[in-house]
């Protein structure tokens, strides 16, 4: 009978590890990369990126949730889009309610896009106002009754379950159009402001709808 040849011990061992070498030591395919990990410190990503998002989508470099009016329909969607133009596009004066100086805060792009605009902004901040500071370059209000002067938008920057005594405000005080920025949003204060005449539009940014509708602004109308 034929003898079993038994293989070297040394060579068995490297015909064991030498798939498990190829695997350590060659490089990964791509989707097995993973990307860098995001820390507070990280720049934000849209410097990078050759675009540049709307002001009331960025805090800092996180950039906030936003849940966009999906259930309206087709046609209650244009039939808005066509008031968005015309209040926008009529308008001269623009309260907005809570306004700071914090460039990280969404509000404060949002001013200062409609300040570039031509629209004339009044920040609303009780605190400012009473520290008697301004907000970029303008005399800053506790409140909107406080305004001495007509007003054609109140555009808001609160939580939601802190808008309804904005909206009683604004309609105390006769504003034409009440607007709620993105995620922003109190169906009962804006059935009862519509009740009354008053427009109302949640849930939206004027940083993006007057350039995506090309809406004319006080600027462009000069």
């Amino acid at each position: 009978a034929l003898k079993r040849k038994h293989l070297p011990m040394p060579l068995l061992l490297l015909l064991l590890l030498f798939p498990v070498c190829c695997l350590c030591f060659s490089p990964l395919p791509s989707r097995f990369v993973t990307l860098p990990t995001l820390s507070p410190s990280s720049p934000p990503l849209s410097s990078s990126l050759s675009f540049r998002s709307p002001p009331c989508l960025h805090r800092s470099s996180v950039l906030v949730r936003a849940r966009l009016p999906t259930s309206l329909s087709t046609s209650a969607m244009a039939s808005e889009a066509e008031l968005v133009k015309q209040v926008w596009s009529e308008a001269k004066t623009v309260a907005v309610v809570g306004a700071t100086n914090k460039d990280t805060m969404p509000v404060y792009g949002v001013m200062k896009f409609l300040q570039a605009q031509g629209y004339r902004c009044i920040p609303v901040n009780p605190g400012a106002a009473q520290r008697g500071e301004e907000i970029l370059g303008q005399q800053a209000f506790a409140s909107v009754g406080d305004i001495p002067e007509q007003v054609d938008i109140v555009d808001i920057f609160l939580r939601s379950d802190r808008v309804a005594p904005v909206f009683e405000e604004a309609m105390t005080k006769g504003v034409k159009t009440i607007w709620t920025q993105i995620g922003v949003e109190d169906e009962a204060a804006a059935l009862a402001a519509r009740a009354r005449g008053f427009n109302v539009i949640m849930n939206r940014c004027p940083a993006i709808d007057i350039p995506s509708l090309s809406i004319p602004t006080p600027k462009s109308r000069m």
